[in-house]
C-alpha cells in the first residue's frame, strides 16, 4: 500500500528513539518493524529496488513514501 504522507525530521526522530528503546531491551523484532516506519531515503529505495528487486522491497515492508514524491506514484511498479 503506497504510503503518501510525509514525515518530518522531529517525527522520524521521535520514531527512531522509539525503535532504539527496544533494540536496548532486546526487542529486535519490535526495533525492526517501528524503524520501517520511517521513510527510506529515495536513493537507496532505488539502489535496493535495483539491485534486490520489488518483491524484496514489499516483503520487507519499508516506508517508500519519499521515493514515491521523488520519483512518482508509478515509480514502485516499473
Amino acid at each position: 500500500m503506497p504510503q503518501t504522507k510525509t514525515m518530518t525530521l522531529e517525527e522520524k526522530t521521535a520514531i527512531g528513539l522509539k525503535a532504539l528503546e527496544f533494540k536496548k531491551q532486546g526487542k529486535i523484532d519490535e526495533y525492526d518493524r517501528i524503524i520501517r516506519q520511517i521513510p527510506l531515503p529515495p536513493y537507496l529505495a532505488k539502489i535496493v529496488k535495483d539491485r534486490f528487486g520489488l518483491a524484496f522491497l514489499k516483503k520487507h515492508g519499508w516506508n517508500l513514501s519519499e521515493a514515491e514524491v521523488e520519483y512518482g506514484s508509478e515509480w514502485i511498479n516499473k
